[in-house]
């Protein structure tokens, strides 16, 4: 009789590659451990606790691995690393207690200041010094864990702060150490290389959820350059690059290995399988996706992206099968003037690569004022170049989409430096709520402004990074003196200096305080961190300067009139979803700002109460009781901020963290008494 197979059978080999998949959790192989003998073998294995810890660490275990060539146990260091998580979540949680804002103290914390985040840097030192690591990569890879960690609507401020961190960290240790290594080649290398400038502009544009990979955008593109193979020995069979072995990661090309007419037909051939087979096409706006068609790894997956990017990878399809071009510029300003591939043959001819007749009814406007390249004014653009060009447009775009929008209570919203009436605007206007709660829209410009500066410095652009400082109150004294001394170098002397200086004095002074109280909590040597733990019975906000946090409470006339309570998903006038994270019993708001919001000809006038919600879209607004109710159909809302005042979606509302719970006592009852009658209001239409 033959013996029935069992698990027991296979060799450890073929358990630990199952093991070894992304979906197999490391819980999952801690219970398989238990089980039986066998399986307690298989993992206990060295190579699997390696594979989970460049899973779960990939930037930590990239920093061993250069830092120490040594065999370690993975096994050993992955426990280590797994025994710190608490600490981290509760240290990240304490930003929420740390820096809460409130609508009665001045709004005073839109974002978290970077001396706070950076007390961060060495917090885990101690924990890591055992295993010879650096405690900074852990809290990025924990940070990224902890965004990714599913489902996506639990957690939502823990997920909101180690947002926060992770950006810090990953501007301080990935994008500035790729940059410094892309530098340090020789310049010959670098100078045409597209293909790793566009990698870098990648890299620096956002700060991606999860590791970001080279090797899976030239996987990506050698697909693409065996596509264009096949294509070219359809439609051009006497072409020698169908003779071509094609390396997977093939070094760059600065000498053509065929002639002029042969490298026009590779690059003609890499265009048509782009633009017109595979159906890439050109999106130059930030509206639809913000940065994303900027970054080459979103392009290949999405096929669509700026005209700058799809017109790079032609011309590193093109490189990879042999061809050296270069990217000239028509410097004649033309607002349609575009971007031409110029390619080097072997045997000296040169020429610019033709529009397809395609294209040519597509964009017969632009042909006709670019069919003269040859006769025209042009210049070679560089790697370096192209970068900052795309960065440039990043941040022009990004100011236009800031600018188009009706900003609230505050306008400009961006101020010109060298524009007198700059200074002529009242100055409160620069601290103005609204802007505050939409701040990470400036964030945003922040980002990409000081990825730019890194590449081309400019004083202009430096004043702007000041003056965004002071906007997202990511400032200081230091902060001040920088600008006012841009200022008067050139020429233009702040007539509202003093203004500046007492409002600016106030935030620092409290801001000297919520960090010096974080750092406490960070540096505390208890062995349990209850201490960094909102949920904790500890009296909050801790410190608070000038007093306790104001608590909204329904026991006035005015105040039971309120029928919507934080928390609760309502719908907008016109169906756009939102929730409420704030609301007054009366309108505490300017005519100006109800202008704004759109809130006029209202039936019952501002003695009514008013909402403050975060918008599906992005935004906050302040809308009257009159134009909202209950939503039939509550969902997640997707905006930016809604871990700053939630915890977490429980359909059919969002639980407020601890902070907005405090500040909101009384609307838990009426959040679940408001749910409950909905359930059978909607029940019993059905």
């Amino acid at each position: 009789m033959e013996e029935p197979v069992t698990i027991q059978s296979l060799p450890y080999e073929v358990v630990e590659r199952i093991l070894s998949q992304r979906c197999v959790g490391v819980e999952d192989v801690v219970s398989c451990c238990i089980t039986s003998k066998y399986m307690n073998g298989v993992c206990r294995r060295n190579s699997l606790w390696k594979t989970k810890f460049i899973q779960d660490y990939p930037y930590t275990f990239e920093y061993c691995e250069s830092m120490f060539k040594e065999k370690k146990a993975w096994r050993a260091n992955y426990i280590s690393l797994y025994k710190c998580k608490r600490k981290l979540v509760q240290s990240v949680l304490a930003l929420s207690r740390t820096f809460v804002w409130s609508m009665y103290h001045d709004y005073e914390w839109p974002d978290i200041p970077r001396r706070a985040l950076a007390l961060y840097q060495n917090l885990l030192d101690v924990e890591f010094a055992d295993i010879g690591g650096d405690g900074r990569y852990f809290i990025l890879d924990e940070c990224r864990n902890i965004i990714n960690a599913s489902p996506q609507n639990m957690e939502l401020t823990l997920k909101y702060y180690a947002e926060k961190l992770h950006r810090h960290m990953y501007d301080d240790l990935v994008i500035v150490d790729k940059w410094m290594v892309y530098l340090t080649q020789p310049i010959e290398d670098y100078k045409y290389s597209y293909e790793d400038g566009i990698f870098w502009v990648a890299l620096a544009l956002r700060p991606l959820p999860k590791k970001w990979e080279a090797s899976t955008v030239k996987f990506i593109l050698c697909q693409y350059v065996n596509e264009t193979l096949i294509y070219i020995k359809e439609n051009y069979p006497n072409n020698p690059v169908c003779f071509k072995k094609i390396q997977s990661n093939p070094p760059w090309h600065f000498v053509s290995e065929w002639n002029g007419e042969h490298c026009r037909e590779i690059l003609q051939a890499a265009h048509d399988i782009l633009r017109h087979k595979l159906g890439f096409v050109v999106n130059n706006s930030l509206c639809e996706s913000e940065s994303d068609h900027y970054c080459i790894d979103h392009v290949l997956r999405h096929k669509k992206g700026s005209s700058k990017l799809l017109l790079l990878i032609e011309l590193c399809i093109g490189n990879r099968l042999g061809v050296y071009a270069e990217v000239h510029q028509n410097v004649t300003d033309h607002v349609l003037a575009t971007w031409k591939v110029y390619y080097h043959g072997q045997d000296g001819s040169q020429g610019y690569l033709d529009s397809c007749q395609q294209c040519n009814k597509d964009l017969s406007v632009v042909s006709t004022i670019v069919e003269n390249w040859e006769d025209g004014e042009t210049e070679t653009v560089d790697a370096m170049e192209m970068c900052r060009a795309i960065l440039r447009q990043v941040v022009f775009l990004t100011e236009c989409w800031l600018k188009g929008e009706r900003w609230e209570a505050g306008e400009p919203v961006l101020y010109d430096l060298y524009n007198r009436e700059t200074y002529k605007q009242p100055i409160r206007l620069l601290f103005s709520a609204w802007q505050h709660v939409e701040h990470w829209k400036m964030s945003q410009l922040y980002h990409y402004m000081n990825q730019l500066s890194r590449i081309s410095e400019n004083p202009r652009r430096q004043g702007k990074l000041l003056h965004l400082n002071i906007l997202l109150r990511v400032n200081s004294k230091l902060t001040l003196r920088k600008l006012i001394s841009f200022r008067r170098t050139h020429g233009h002397p702040p007539k509202t200096l003093n203004d500046l200086m007492r409002m600016l004095i106030s935030v620092d002074k409290r801001a000297r305080t919520r960090v010096t109280e974080l750092k406490g909590l960070l540096s505390s040597s208890q062995t349990n961190y209850a201490s960094l733990n909102p949920l904790a019975n500890v009296p909050w906000p801790h410190g608070w300067p000038g007093g306790e946090m104001v608590q909204k409470r329904r026991v006035d006339r005015k105040s039971l009139q309120v029928q919507f309570a934080v928390g609760e998903v309502l719908e907008q006038r016109g169906g756009d979803l939102c929730v409420v994270y704030d609301w007054d019993s009366i309108c505490v708001e300017s005519d100006d700002t109800l202008i704004l919001m759109g809130e006029t000809g209202l039936s019952y006038g501002t003695d009514q109460p008013f909402y403050r919600v975060l918008t599906d879209g992005g935004s906050c607004r302040y809308l009257a009781q009159e134009n909202l109710r209950h939503a039939r159909h509550p969902c997640h809302i997707r905006n930016p901020l809604i871990g700053r005042y939630f915890t977490a979606f429980i359909h059919p509302f969002y639980l407020p963290n601890p902070q907005k719970a405090y500040e909101y006592p009384e609307d838990a009852n009426i959040r679940e008494q408001n749910a409950l009658n909905l359930k059978l209001k909607f029940a019993t239409s059905q």
